[in-house]
């Protein structure tokens, strides 16, 4: 799949959705598909409504802090649920603004990590990429995930591009980590 927003485009795979921020019809959409996706593989109504619940927090939360785009795929597996979803967003920081240590910032959390690096992106340059286990704070609740965000620097414009990959799956951060940075790599202004 290929998604395109404006002048970005970016490919991800192909079982993945395509989850529409534009509005809060685009959201029941999108946590319809998710309750009847979970009670068809037998999952039971309370934790399928958590899973449904915790989308719908995640779409508001893009919608309301200027997310371009976002993505995602939930799979059931013999072992449980694998929920990720990728975001791009534009973000113009202040004059004297650190992206890279707000990024980094956790004050409530105990046992996360991340690591700071840079990463050559084809067709793009270099790039500042953040990734680690976080706690992500949204509408009060404290969910710990994996993140992994890609900062790069668009050409002729003092706005930053965040794409920003995040899954709860903790225990598969490392694969989770490889395909957030396979998506990113596709990333192409057009």
């Amino acid at each position: 799949m290929s998604t395109t927003t404006g002048t970005l485009r970016l490919k991800v795979p192909e079982d993945w959705y395509d989850l529409s921020v534009a509005d809060e019809s685009a959201e029941n959409t999108i946590t319809r598909r998710l309750w009847d996706r979970c009670t068809e593989s037998g999952i039971d109504e309370k934790s399928a409504g958590r899973f449904t619940e915790s989308v719908r927090r995640s779409l508001r939360h893009a919608r309301r802090n200027g997310v371009l785009h976002a993505t995602g795929t939930f799979e059931i597996y013999e072992d449980g649920p694998l929920i990720a979803t990728v975001v791009a967003a534009l973000i113009t920081p202040p004059g004297n603004a650190d992206l890279l240590s707000a990024l980094t910032e956790n004050k409530t959390a105990v046992d996360t990590w991340t690591r700071v690096s840079t990463v050559h992106l084809d067709g793009v340059g270099t790039a500042a990429r953040v990734h680690g286990i976080q706690d992500i704070v949204m509408d009060d609740t404290i969910l710990r995930c994996a993140v992994m965000h890609t900062l790069i620097r668009i050409p002729g414009r003092t706005d930053v591009l965040v794409i920003t990959g995040t899954s709860p799956n903790i225990a598969e951060a490392d694969t989770l980590f490889e395909l957030f940075s396979q998506i990113t790599s596709t990333v192409a202004f057009q």
